[in-house]
């Protein structure tokens, strides 16, 4: 049985492995003849879509100025919410050496990535944000998913977030800007908005040469950056109707996220689901 291993993944299945072979048998020479082209500049990496967002150059402006509110919520797409949660970090607790993998020791959790925090959690949390900065001046509180909150969880927050300690603050971080009035209302709303050429629904490749200009463009890119394009074919294939194929789409995405694949990776496997119409339950049962 043939085996490719990557990163932590191991795929076990011989008609996966055919058809990542035949992927790059049939792209290899054709995408390095697209890549060699050039081309007009491109967004590669998630970091600049962040940088370059009103949102955050309004975040920035506040820090600078000692005037950002203890108690912030963010509206952006999933893929990004790590990568914001650390940048906004290293804002409010400082870009220091004992950052390691997006921790610190000033920064809670609740909840996490995908998944909102129980009403425990959010009881708890009052407590855990009194207590005195580890290494920093101040201590943050991250809420997951906060536009998941049960209504309980929500009310239990309140008072934190109207008056949070004098060192702490508060980030509710969600996909939408769906926050229930009373938590909103206390606090400063931003929103990440994509770039337009990424945030538009396209419809996915169809031929040969566009996969292979897909796949060649892609070689420089972050993975965010290719998973914030699968998600405007998502939306494209809602927009006409194709609610299943959408469905698995987003599945895939949302699995190959959970896994750090690379970005070739990324791209062999979409093109197997897609294009080769390699089952999506073949796939997870082979990551999983």
């Amino acid at each position: 049985m043939d085996i490719l291993p990557f990163r932590n993944v191991t795929l076990k299945d011989g008609s996966l492995l055919n058809a990542l072979k035949r992927t790059l048998l049939r792209f290899l020479k054709r995408s390095q003849d697209l890549s060699s082209q050039g081309g007009s500049s491109v967004i590669n990496d998630a970091i600049s879509i962040l940088e370059s967002s009103q949102g955050w150059k309004d975040i920035t402006s506040a820090v600078g100025m000692k005037r950002c509110p203890q108690s912030v919520a963010v509206a952006l797409p999933e893929i990004m919410q790590k990568m914001f949660v650390e940048n906004y970090g290293r804002l409010i607790l400082g870009d220091s050496p004992v950052w390691k993998e997006g921790s610190h020791p000033d920064l809670i959790h609740a909840g996490k990535h995908l998944v909102p925090p129980s009403i425990d959690e959010c009881r708890t949390l009052q407590g855990e944000l009194a207590l005195h900065p580890l290494v920093s001046d101040r201590r943050m509180a991250v809420i997951w998913c906060a536009e998941k909150l049960s209504l309980e969880a929500s009310n239990s927050l309140l008072k934190l977030t109207e008056e949070p300690p004098e060192h702490g603050c508060i980030l509710f971080v969600s996909d939408e800007d769906k926050l229930i009035p009373t938590i909103k209302s206390r606090v400063w709303s931003v929103r990440i908005e994509l770039p337009v050429e990424i945030a538009q629904a396209k419809p996915y490749p169809l031929s040969d040469e566009e996969w292979a200009e897909w796949i060649a463009s892609g070689r420089k890119k972050d993975p965010e950056i290719l998973y914030l394009e699968i998600g405007s074919w998502i939306r494209d294939l809602s927009e006409k109707g194709k609610f299943r194929e959408a469905a698995d789409l987003d599945s895939l995405v949302r699995l190959m996220g959970s896994k750090r694949l690379s970005v070739p990776m990324i791209q062999d496997l979409t093109y197997m689901v897609i294009k080769e119409g390699v089952p999506c339950e073949q796939i997870f049962s082979n990551l999983r």
